[in-house]
């Protein structure tokens, strides 16, 4: 009996000891020359509360990477002395504690830490650069997931771009398992494109299989700019493509802002045109609301001054075998109570049309 009690009471002291022991190393100061930090400012910081606010911000999160937990992490001031030391436990205690954490505070974390790929593949981490390769590659990953999903789910039409004249206005990419092809005004061009990163930038890479000049403007690594969630703007050196997604059963046939109509005598080149018909077409190209006044010009003078509109409910006959027409959309001025216009500078857009005579006989 007195050997159990002697043994218990052994036992139970060297707990007590490993117990202090390992209180007694976490209230020691450390020392920040001796760690690596992750100031409160640095992307990798934003990128590590991305990945453990997956159930907060489902949408923002960082999902490929996951944290083993527990997992111990040092925090210093904005004078870069030790403040404390803190056991994190899951993703939830994670992001709300660097959630909280003062925006000129550095964290350290005590390295190696566990994570596991979405794959399930386990990945060891022993320094702040391992974990921001890691980081940085699965953020690459999810961009080429994203943008892989967004060129799938539906048609994208080229829209019209303010700062580049483009020739394809109007034509329509579909995508299929990688394999796309491109609808020009009734003809079709096969290829494939697929989502890149070059140097942790994302691209789209275009590859038609016809050798032609439609090929030659297309056949390129086009870096990607998400305009808004409907909207891509590709652009290759000077060039720029704007996609816009069309999820809807009726797209809009507006070919490259080239609108025909019969010539009224054979080889006098003049035709009865009303402009309001094409008003449809150029709200669907520039994804602009319908409800915007719209108004056309012979001069790009009279537009910008908004002159001698011509009326385009009536017949209008055109001057020139191929001619040029300026079109001037306003938006509509936010107003108070009183009626007073609350945005002085209202944003016009400026595009122009072409009116053909052609020959139908």
């Amino acid at each position: 009996m007195n050997i159990y009690k002697f043994s218990l009471f052994a036992l139970l002291l060297f707990l007590t000891s490993c117990s202090y022991d390992e209180d007694d190393k976490l209230s020691s100061v450390v020392d920040i020359n001796t760690v690596e930090v992750i100031r409160s400012d640095s992307d990798l910081f934003d990128n590590i509360k991305d990945i453990t606010n997956d159930e907060d911000r489902p949408e923002e999160s960082i999902a490929c990477v996951d944290f083993i937990y527990p997992l111990t992490l040092f925090v210093f001031d904005d004078s870069d002395v030790y403040v404390s030391t803190n056991f994190i436990i899951d993703d939830e205690q994670f992001g709300t504690f660097l959630g909280g954490l003062a925006s000129d505070y550095s964290i350290s974390i005590s390295f190696p830490i566990i994570g596991t790929l979405e794959s399930g593949e386990e990945l060891i981490i022993n320094t702040n650069e391992e974990l921001k390769i890691a980081i940085d590659n699965c953020l690459n990953e999810e961009e080429i997931l994203e943008c892989n999903a967004f060129i799938q789910s539906c048609a994208l039409k080229i829209g019209y771009s303010y700062t580049y004249e483009n020739p394809y206005l109007g034509g329509y990419f579909y995508e299929n398992n990688g394999f796309t092809s491109l609808s020009l005004e009734g003809d079709l061009f096969y290829g494939s494109w697929s989502p890149l990163i070059i140097e942790n930038d994302l691209y789209i890479n275009i590859s038609l299989n016809e050798d032609n000049e439609v090929s030659e403007f297309f056949n390129f690594n086009w870096k990607v700019t998400y305009l808004d969630e409907n909207s891509l703007q590709l652009t290759n050196d000077d060039r720029e493509l704007i996609l816009n997604r069309r999820c809807d059963d009726n797209l809009t046939d507006c070919g490259n802002f080239i609108f025909e109509e019969c010539e009224l005598i054979t080889n006098e080149a003049i035709s009865e045109f009303i402009l309001e018909d094409y008003s449809a077409c150029i709200y669907d190209t520039l994804e602009l609301d319908d409800e915007f006044p719209i108004s056309f010009y012979e001069t790009e003078a009279d537009a910008q001054q908004e002159t001698n509109a011509i009326l385009s409910s009536e017949v209008y006959n055109n001057i020139e075998v191929n001619q040029i027409v300026y079109v001037r959309i306003n938006e509509i001025p936010e107003v108070d109570d009183n009626g007073e216009t609350i945005e002085e500078d209202i944003e016009s857009y400026f595009v122009t049309i072409t009116l053909s005579s052609v020959n139908c006989d």
